[in-house]
């Protein structure tokens, strides 16, 4: 792994070297580190953990390229993670009327709203609805985005266990987004579908199942403070987004048993001076299963962090933030308590 980040980083240091004049190459990066305590409160009788989370952070640092020559451009991103490496490979062309995108980058219905530091994210359950990074075919028309990724193929478990273990696509998965911005007010629109059949090999019967993701994010900057909601929901969000906290759809041999969510809101940030700056955040969801019964999954999630600047790309941000996965109500009369997680620490990072 390490051989393949240096064989990348010296190959996009000799395109730059190589590359016309006229063409606008940058690099840039950054390096975090997190070194937080890690809680644990596990509902009985499961016990509780506190642990010493002290390491690079090898999903948040990166090393990226940006080309521009004319109507065409470039992004790679690739990080020092084995499991996914890559983040960002896009190519673009302005033809014009629009813009024409290809390959893996940020999906249009991507709306992270949380101003969480550690791990890029990683305590980050509720803020945004969909996919971070897909492969894709995008198109762009001033604040409109279409795209079409590579579907996603999970089935409900219940499907599976029926016989029905070949899926089919014969759709790529479809988003859109469509951004607003009136002077400090921004509006962003976005939403997605994903459609698929599992096929029983055995009766050759298949059962379609469809998946979609819809929501709103407004942002408001007032001086040094910008307030940022965002509300979203969908159905069968386990087969749309193939992570995240929610029920899985099921299927009783008769029927799917739909899930849907929703979800919402806020980060503030507020700007102290030019030096330090500070963030928290809210968001709370419930997730519900059509089956006889009560099942309903209520989630919530907060942080608060401040930001100190040492010197231009330096920082250290102290962070407290809570993953509450709440409780799970699974039959008309049982209500079962979930794990919380707590992390609390500081953030470094050196940009480049």
């Amino acid at each position: 792994m390490r051989k393949l980040l240096v064989l990348l980083a010296a190959v996009a240091f000799v395109f730059a070297f190589t590359t016309p004049a006229a063409a606008d190459v940058k690099f840039g990066g950054y390096v975090a580190f997190d070194t937080y305590m890690h809680d644990v409160d596990n509902p009985a009788p499961a016990k509780d953990s506190s642990d010493l989370d002290w390491t690079y952070d090898n999903v948040c640092s990166r090393l990226n390229v940006t080309f521009k020559e004319g109507p065409v451009g470039g992004y790679i991103e690739v990080r020092p993670n084995a499991e996914g490496w890559l983040r960002h490979w896009w190519g673009t062309w302005n033809f014009g009327g629009g813009t024409l995108g290809i390959g893996q980058f940020w999906t249009p219905e991507f709306t992270g709203t949380s101003s969480m530091l550690y791990q890029c994210g990683a305590m980050d359950a509720l803020s945004g609805g969909g996919a971070a990074r897909q492969a894709m075919i995008q198109l762009q028309f001033g604040g409109l985005k279409i795209a079409a990724a590579s579907p996603q193929t999970g089935v409900p478990a219940g499907i599976v266990a029926a016989g029905y273990n070949d899926v089919e696509t014969s759709i790529p998965k479809l988003m859109a987004s469509y951004q607003l911005n009136m002077g400090s007010v921004g509006l962003k629109l976005y939403g997605g579908m994903n459609s698929i059949d599992a096929r029983n090999s055995t009766t050759d019967q298949s059962q379609g199942h469809d998946s979609m993701l819809y929501g709103v994010k407004a942002t408001i900057g007032v001086g040094p403070l910008t307030v940022a909601v965002n509300a979203w929901g969908g159905q069968n969000l386990g087969e749309y987004r193939g992570t995240g906290v929610h029920f899985a759809s099921n299927w009783t041999g008769a029927k799917i048993e739909e899930e849907s969510s929703l979800v919402y809101g806020f980060d503030l940030s507020y700007k102290v001076s030019d030096t330090v700056g500070v963030t928290a955040g809210y968001f709370t969801g419930t997730s519900e299963l059509d089956r006889a019964g009560t099942w309903e999954w209520e989630t919530s999630q907060m942080h608060v962090n401040a930001t100190f600047t040492l010197a231009k790309g330096v920082s250290i941000s102290p962070e407290y933030a809570v993953l509450d996965y709440g409780d799970k109500s699974v039959t008309a009369t049982t209500t079962a308590a979930q794990q919380k997680d707590t992390r609390m620490g500081i953030y470094w990072k050196i940009a480049f």
